[in-house]
């Protein structure tokens, strides 16, 4: 993503300004990037995993085993998301999270969809031949700013 230009004057002494991302530029951020992080409650921890994933349709889909920890972890009332960009030399980021319900994707006609996709390797070594879905429940996302 590239990110608005700012006159480099203006950091000495300036503030951070917080601005909410529209549901629409959410879900080019989340278009945009192939990486992201997979939060969730496993075992009394929260674990938080990356992961390589595509977007289709208002859902994150992304790879990994049955017999692993997501695999494992998943179905899951209440799960997340996260993807980020920053310009540390600008004192600039941004960040959208995406929270719903997890489960396993079992649909033959969505999972030929899947397996034609362009997409990243899985992090993780190993058979991931299990596709996960993300139920997009609610989106949020901020850019901040120097003011």
């Amino acid at each position: 993503m590239s990110l608005p230009e700012m006159d480099p004057a203006r950091f000495d002494g300036a503030r951070h300004v917080t601005q909410e991302l529209s549901q629409e530029r959410c879900w080019e951020l989340l278009c945009s990037q192939d990486t992201g992080r997979f939060g969730f409650n496993y075992k009394n921890r929260v674990m938080i995993l990356p992961v390589s994933y595509l977007v289709h349709g208002r859902a994150i889909y992304f790879r990994t085993s049955a017999a692993g920890t997501i695999g494992d972890a998943v179905p899951r009332l209440s799960s997340s998301f996260e993807i980020d960009g920053t310009r540390p030399d600008r004192s600039e980021g941004w960040s959208v999270l995406v929270s719903g319900p997890s489960s396993h994707v079992e649909e033959p006609a969505l999972l030929t969809y899947l397996w034609g996709q362009v997409m990243e390797e899985p992090w993780a070594g190993g058979p991931r031949n299990d596709f996960i879905r993300i139920h997009a429940a609610v989106v949020t996302g901020r850019h901040v700013h120097l003011a």
